[in-house]
């Protein structure tokens, strides 16, 4: 069961035989109630544990649509570079897959996590919309929220593959990375590449291209470059996993649409010389249901700070 479907699949056969099962038994307990049928104890108690796993997954099922869809979960990290002197510090604020197609708990949250928590720069990893109508929500969002240095963002394969001709981030709202050079910041102690979810062959030219002694920065849409990138940046911020979007417990993401499926489904890595930051998202995959489960939306807040 190696494909990510094949997980989807097994969840979803799983879920129905729970509910036939229950639905049974709840039909024998009826004709049982008027003298149709005596069941034995074991029978009684088959029904009573699939009714149980019937409510358990009900219940799950409401949390995950009501509950964590929208429940915004503010994550730090640290990440310390000896390219750097101690002393020196950047926060960063990080998310991705925003995937507005309407206002909601998690974009009004988003906007007041960054008002209580000040940061340099912003930066949105990819995905951006999933409706030609959300785009000024998205573009209002994405461009009121506060940073020193400004927010930079790169396309994911829903804004190249369904928005290539939409103008997401122009007119102020963010900085695109199309990976024709670095973005050189801090007095070229900073230096930021990034490309769209297509173009990533542009991206050893833009790395080495980076001033000598200077903290590397990739943005891209997905992980999937974390191996094979030469040279290797010393920071690696990534999203379209969602962390899954729906997760088990002691498992995990049953899907990621990464060509390393778990490997790298959320959170922190370390790749030879790369910090590699994979973000849960905030949003949800268009055509799909709109739940999250183990997998809250996530704004990562990232602070760089010298040990040199």
């Amino acid at each position: 069961m190696n494909h990510p479907m094949h997980r989807v699949f097994f969840v979803l056969v799983v879920g129905v035989a729970c509910l036939l099962t229950a639905l049974l038994s709840f039909g024998l307990g009826v004709a049982e109630r008027r003298g149709l049928l005596q069941r034995r104890p074991f029978s009684r108690w088959a029904g009573r544990i699939a009714t149980s796993v019937l409510a358990v997954g009900a219940l799950c099922f409401a949390w995950a649509l009501f509950i964590e869809a929208d429940w915004l979960e503010v994550t730090h990290v640290t990440v310390k570079t000896a390219k750097w002197p101690k002393g020196k510090h950047l926060r960063l604020a990080h998310f991705s897959d925003l995937h507005v197609d309407r206002d909601s708990r998690a974009l009004t949250q988003l906007a007041l996590a960054l008002r209580d928590e000040p940061v340099d720069l912003i930066v949105f990893t990819g995905d951006s919309i999933n409706e030609l109508g959300s785009t000024k929500l998205f573009r209002s969002t994405l461009g009121s929220l506060p940073a020193r240095l400004g927010r930079i963002a790169v396309r994911g394969n829903h804004d190249v593959f369904r928005w290539r001709d939409v103008d997401l981030f122009g007119g102020g709202v963010a900085t695109e990375l199309t990976g024709k050079g670095p973005l050189i910041l801090e007095d070229e102690t900073l230096s930021i590449c990034g490309a769209e979810f297509d173009h990533f062959d542009t991206l050893p030219d833009c790395l080495a291209g980076a001033p000598k002694g200077a903290f590397t920065l990739l943005a891209f849409h997905t992980p999937d470059l974390v191996e094979d990138l030469d040279p290797k940046p010393d920071l690696y911020l990534a999203g379209h996993t969602h962390g899954g979007q729906v997760s088990l417990p002691f498992y995990g993401a049953l899907v990621t649409f990464s060509r390393f499926d778990k490997k790298y489904e959320s959170g922190e890595y370390h790749v030879g010389p790369t910090t590699l930051l994979v973000n849960r998202g905030i949003g949800f995959e268009p055509f799909l249901p709109r739940v999250r489960f183990a997998s809250r939306p996530e704004l990562t807040i990232i602070e760089l700070e010298g040990d040199r």
